[in-house]
């Protein structure tokens, strides 16, 4: 049996795809926006997408700030509940540090 040069290279990228395919469906995916990176550093678009979820409402200000002794984003929000908060989170982490309402 011949097999054609073109045949055998299409049957050689399906074996190959089939192969590598499951490798990347399970590899880790990639955090949402709203996650934090369990390693890595967050946006400030993903600490407000974090703190919106915390305290709906209408985000005032949003900058790096440092707070009890960690970089954060400091997200202030006028919250939907009539109360405005103050949320930092740890940019190289994503973990929250403080969330408060503010005077």
């Amino acid at each position: 049996m011949i097999i054609r040069p073109a045949l055998f290279a299409a049957l050689a990228l399906t074996a190959a795809a089939a192969f590598t395919v499951p490798a990347i469906a399970s590899s880790p995916a990639a955090p949402a926006a709203s996650q934090p990176a369990a390693t890595g550093a967050i946006t400030k678009e993903q600490a407000i997408e974090m703190a919106l979820k915390a305290h709906p409402g209408k985000v005032t200000k949003a900058y790096e700030d440092g707070h009890k002794g960690k970089q954060t984003w400091e997200v202030k929000i006028d919250g939907a509940d009539g109360k405005k908060w103050k949320t930092y989170y740890e940019i190289s982490t994503g973990a929250l540090v403080d969330d408060k309402e503010d005077d």
